[in-house]
Order: structure tokens, then C-alpha cells, then sequence
């Protein structure tokens, strides 16, 4: 099957969304269909993390901003007034991977994901028929449509698992972006009121300098990995983290609970800190008990494992296209 993917955001963006796209592309090439991507040259940071054809091998990659695409079935990754970008008479699949369209309008949020969220309350429900089936990365949000699919995002099991044996001290991880949705103002003021405790402890951020090859030996010697998102899609970093046996601490968004995995929730950085503790004596006082929590988290995470999910994702592209021709 040919099959087109096409992108709201240029790759080189490389956020949740873009690796999704790069991984999907890539095991789809991997099972013997042709595939192809066109992206739009924008970012939401302004600064390219990577160069997409690095990381796509020999698919196809263009970007425009205007596209007339040619396949047996598309995959857009919705936004609003797509169509204007991509241009197609073929089967099309909506991908839905942002969770600002069901958020209220916030200033810190962003300037490209407020205007989807507002054209969305506008435009959604009439462009959304304009697809023959959607798919949805959560069950956390409602969508008006006759075809919808629910398939999760995934992580690579093999690639993301425990690595390198903990430390003594307490380590805590962030590995999400520095940005006010991931909650990066948080994460900081849980470390200084954790300071005030006087109990030593170490603190380990991506900072967006840790390659992908890099992340399960830097999440592995992590003792707990905090994560106080105010926005998240998915939660592929809470997915990652606890792959590779580290603990997660993070938001009870609906879209974190759904996941129906071992986390721990907190509402404030005095929640945060608590929980912090609590995990720091049971790893100083009962080390059986946290490694057997630890493998728990990875052994629950699994559900979420790339071929899993993959097959499913293969599947629904298949019945599409039939269902269509």
C-alpha cells in the first residue's frame, strides 16, 4: 500500500508528535508499504532540534506549503483548515494529537495552538466529515464521528528498558520539554521546596541535549522520574520512564488516568515533594519492595509496546482503504 503521511509541523520540530510520525513511517516501510511524508516548514520553538532525513532513511520527505499528495490512503494530522495545505482526492485518515482542541484558551500555551484551538470550535465538526475515519491517540476526549479509532501512542520495549543499575542517592528525573505545558515551572519549584528538607538527593534533565539512543540509560539510573504536565496528549515520557523501571510522579489529568498504569498523582509542589519522600524511604528502607513497584510500572507499561500497537495501527490503515475501494 502506498501510504502518505502529512504534518501540520515541519520534523525537525522533533516533539511527541513528529517521533510518533518518524516511527510509524519507518516499521510501516519496514512491513513492505511504500510511504511518503509532506510537512509544513513551521515549529512551535522556532529552532530545528534535528534534520528529519537523518532519522528517515529513504522515505520520502518534503516540505511546502502547499502539497497536492498522491496515495491510496493519507494520514492527516489534524488542524484545522488542512485541506488548504493538503491537497487529495484519496481515502484520508484524521489523526488527532493534540489535546488543545479541547483546552480553553491560555496565553501560555502558544500562539499556533491557541489559533487551532479557536478556528477548531468553529470549523471541527463539518471538517471532520470531510474524513473517513479518525484516529484518536486517548478515550480522554469526545469526537463526533460514524468511524472513530482509539489506538495509543507506543514506545519501543526493546529500545526502552532498564539499562544501568541505580544510584545510592535519590536521583529525579524531568525529561520533558522546559515549557510551561510540561509544567518545567513546577518541576522547579518541587526541587527548591524539596531543598528545604536537607535530605540529599540528585536532580538529572534532558534539557533537550540527550539523544533518543541516550534516553533509557539516563531514565534507568533514575530512582523517580516528575512529570507535572499541564498539558499532555498522551504521556509518551510517562510511558518511557516507566519502561525502563523508573517511578512516575505526575498531573491526574484525564488523559494521564486513562492510560490505566501505576503513577502517582500529585495536585502541588508540596503533593510532589510528599511523594518524593514516601518513594525515597521505601528505596532507603525496602529495596525489594521498590524494585518489585519498579518492575510492576515497566510490566503494566508494556501494553503501550511499539508492536503492539503497531499491528493495530497496520490494521486500521488496511481497513480503511478497503472499506473505501
Amino acid at each position: 500500500m502506498r501510504i502518505a503521511f502529512c504534518h501540520h509541523l515541519s520534523l525537525s520540530y522533533f516533539g511527541g508528535g513528529e517521533k510518533w510520525l518518524i516511527s510509524v513511517s519507518k516499521e510501516l516501510a519496514k512491513r513492505g508499504h511504500d510511504v511518503e511524508i509532506y510537512a509544513l516548514p513551521f515549529q512551535l520553538e522556532g529552532k530545528a532540534k534535528i534534520n528529519p532525513k537523518d532519522y528517515l532513511e529513504d522515505i520520502p520527505y518534503k516540505e511546502a506549503l502547499r502539497h497536492k499528495v498522491k496515495a491510496d490512503l493519507v494520514y492527516v494530522t489534524y488542524n484545522p483548515l488542512s485541506w488548504l495545505n493538503f491537497e487529495t482526492s484519496r481515502p484520508r485518515i484524521a489523526g488527532i494529537h493534540a489535546q488543545s482542541y479541547w483546552q480553553d484558551f491560555n496565553v501560555n500555551y502558544g500562539l499556533l495552538p491557541n489559533i487551532a484551538n479557536v478556528t477548531n470550535k468553529f470549523t471541527s465538526y463539518f471538517e471532520l466529515r470531510r474524513f473517513n475515519a479518525i484516529h484518536m491517540v486517548t478515550k480522554a476526549y469526545p469526537v463526533s464521528h460514524q468511524k472513530v479509532y482509539y489506538i495509543p501512542n507506543f514506545v519501543d520495549s526493546e529500545k526502552y528498558k532498564p539499562v544501568r543499575e541505580k544510584g545510592e542517592k535519590l536521583t529525579i528525573a524531568f525529561s520533558s520539554r522546559m515549557v510551561w505545558q510540561k509544567g518545567w515551572d513546577v518541576f522547579q519549584n518541587t526541587i527548591r521546596l524539596l531543598k528545604k528538607t536537607e535530605q540529599p538527593f540528585e536532580v538529572k534533565i534532558t534539557r533537550g541535549k540527550v539523544k533518543e539512543a541516550e534516553m533509557p540509560e539516563f531514565l534507568s539510573c533514575c530512582h523517580v522520574s516528575l512529570l507535572p504536565s499541564r498539558v499532555d496528549t498522551f504521556g509518551l515520557a510517562i510511558v518511557e520512564s516507566l519502561l525502563c523501571e523508573t517511578p512516575v510522579i505526575t498531573t491526574p489529568l484525564e488523559t494521564h488516568k486513562v492510560l490505566d498504569l501505576p503513577l502517582l498523582y500529585g495536585d502541588s509542589c508540596e503533593d510532589y515533594v510528599l511523594d518524593i519522600l514516601r518513594l525515597r524511604i521505601l528505596w532507603e528502607d525496602d529495596r525489594p519492595k521498590y524494585n518489585d513497584f519498579a518492575r510492576q510500572c515497566r510490566r503494566e507499561a508494556l501494553k503501550y509496546d511499539q508492536k503492539v500497537v503497531m499491528d493495530r495501527i497496520e490494521q486500521m490503515f488496511k481497513e480503511v482503504y478497503l472499506g473505501c475501494n
